[in-house]
């Protein structure tokens, strides 16, 4: 395998800002979520969410989840998207520093202020996410719809 098909996930990862993540019941009854989102490589994804939402509830009770990040804008037939599944808990405190510290420095890039830990710790109303990819698809918008490419981790 070329590393072409990972250098076209890494570009469809930098280049959109939001994540659909698909979460379940422990009853596997689906729940879908947009999210911005920020990535470390293609192996592991962060955002900001209450604990109270419902996605983050159903990664309480069910950490796997699926999630896909694509161009909506583009015309039928020319999108691209990563694919993922994945395991997701609010960041633990061993890397919620650092990884705040990223999500921070990607928010201030895009045009937002920066994020402090008081903000996503204590009584604040939001915490930080991730998600650890477990494996990873590109879709490749030049081979028709539905030929998934599997990523190397």
């Amino acid at each position: 395998m070329t590393e072409e098909p990972t250098a076209q996930a890494r570009a469809i990862l930098a280049a959109n800002r939001y994540a659909v993540l698909g979460t379940a019941t422990p009853a596997g009854e689906p729940w879908v979520s947009p999210v911005y989102f920020v990535n470390l490589e293609i192996n592991r994804v962060l955002w900001l969410s209450r604990p109270s939402a419902r996605h983050s509830e159903l990664i309480a009770e069910n950490p796997r989840i699926a999630v896909t990040v694509f161009d909506s804008t583009v015309p039928m037939g020319g999108a691209t998207a990563f694919y993922a599944r994945a395991t997701a808990a609010p960041c633990p405190d061993s890397d919620l520093a650092l990884h705040l510290q990223v999500f921070s420095t990607r928010s201030v890039a895009e045009g937002f202020p920066a994020w402090r830990l008081n903000q996503v710790t204590g009584e604040a109303p939001l915490r930080l996410y991730r998600a650890d990819i477990t494996e990873a698809w590109l879709l490749p918008a030049d081979d028709g719809p539905e030929r998934r490419i599997p990523l190397p981790l």
